[in-house]
């Protein structure tokens, strides 16, 4: 149950994998379509929030913020847990990432994160010249290296808004190459159809519906499924996801300081 929720949390694609091998020759460049980071589909101090359901029950409350720092992107994901869930088991977390271009890719990721049983405390960052990350795991007093195999990756904060960022129209296919923990992920996003309808307080428009799925480095079955606004905003309106622990609904709830939109 928590390890379901943590993992609702941050809308993962975080699929449990094994560690990645040491490269033997300079990787692929990262194929992810070219992103205008002057034109982006979020202001600075873009917030969105989303009401995790699971089962019909309300299970977490999650607020994303985007700032602008100026060589680069950081956002915030703020949780805390809601209804029976907040008696049976309730947690709190604050995970943050940072994006710096060109080209597009994580160069830190970290959480903090308190449940009844357990607190964690860490921060991930990534050096690319050297092709490794280091991990400090502030809560248990610990310093991990693991490898970096390709030449941009996403954390599972980042991955959220490179999913917003480029075009897509119904047939595009992106690879993404995701780190959570000291593993690589590899999954494929694919824009299968354009489509209007409606979702919670948000009238019937025009959305994109985006599907991911886990390719390589995981055993773990399941998917992510996002519908987000077919407009220069790229706003994610809804999302289901289904993994191993069940399958979780993600609506958008609340939102402030969104770009506007040109008519």
């Amino acid at each position: 149950m928590k390890r379901a929720l943590v993992f609702v949390s941050v809308l993962g694609l975080a699929f449990a994998s094994g560690n990645s091998p040491v490269p033997t020759a300079e990787p692929a460049p990262h194929p992810s379509p070219l992103v205008d980071f002057k034109h982006l589909p979020w202001a600075d101090g873009e917030t969105l929030t989303y009401l995790v359901s699971w089962t019909a029950l309300e299970a977490a409350e999650g607020t994303f913020v985007a700032k602008d720092k100026g060589d680069h992107w950081e956002f915030n994901l703020g949780l805390v847990s809601r209804g029976l869930v907040d008696t049976v088991y309730p947690f709190t977390g604050n995970f943050w990432c940072l994006l710096a271009p060109t080209p597009w890719r994580s160069t830190e990721y970290g959480e903090y994160r308190f449940e009844p049983s357990r607190a964690i405390k860490e921060r991930t960052r990534v050096d690319y010249s050297q092709r490794v990350a280091t991990r400090e795991i502030w809560s248990k007093g610990e310093t991990k290296t693991f490898p970096i195999t390709e030449n941009a990756v996403d954390d599972i904060g980042t991955l959220l808004y490179h999913l917003r960022a480029g075009p897509w129209k119904p047939g595009d296919k992106r690879t993404l190459y995701v780190y959570e923990s000291n593993s690589e992920t590899e999954s494929e996003a694919e824009c299968q159809a354009r489509e209007t309808r409606a979702w919670g307080k948000w009238p019937a428009q025009p959305l994109l519906r985006i599907l991911v799925l886990p390719t390589k480095g995981t055993h773990h079955k399941g998917h992510l499924l996002l519908w987000m606004t077919d407009d220069a905003r790229h706003l994610p309106l809804h999302a289901e996801l289904e993994f191993r622990y069940g399958t979780f609904d993600i609506d958008l709830v609340k939102t402030d300081k969104l770009l506007p939109i040109k008519r």
